[in-house]
C-alpha cells in the first residue's frame, strides 16, 4: 500500500511546484465543501484499483464516516473516477 508521504515525497523530489499546486487544491476542496481533509486523498497511475479504494477508504474513515458507508463511498468514488478517467482519454 502507498502512503501518501511516500507519494509526496516522490513527488516533490519530481517536481515541487506540482506539490504545491496539490496542496493549494486539497485546501480550496477542504474550504469548499466543509471537508476536514480526510477524503481528500492522493493516488497515483500506477496504483492498482485495490490500492486506490483502500486510500479512498481510508479517508472517508478519516472524515468520520462508519466503516460500512466509508466502504460504499470508496467504492462510488473509485467508479466515479474510472468513468471520468475514461471519458478524458476519448
Amino acid at each position: 500500500m502507498a502512503y501518501r508521504d511516500d507519494i509526496r515525497k516522490k513527488i516533490k523530489k519530481l517536481n515541487p511546484r506540482a506539490l504545491e499546486l496539490m496542496d493549494k487544491i486539497d485546501g480550496m476542496l477542504v474550504e469548499a465543501g466543509g471537508y476536514t481533509g480526510g477524503a481528500v486523498v492522493t493516488t497515483t497511475e500506477d496504483m492498482p484499483p485495490e490500492e486506490e479504494e483502500m486510500e479512498l477508504f481510508a479517508g472517508f474513515l478519516k472524515e468520520g464516516y462508519p466503516e460500512d458507508i466509508a466502504a460504499k463511498k470508496a467504492k462510488q468514488w473509485l467508479a466515479f473516477m474510472k468513468e471520468a478517467f475514461d471519458k478524458d482519454k476519448k
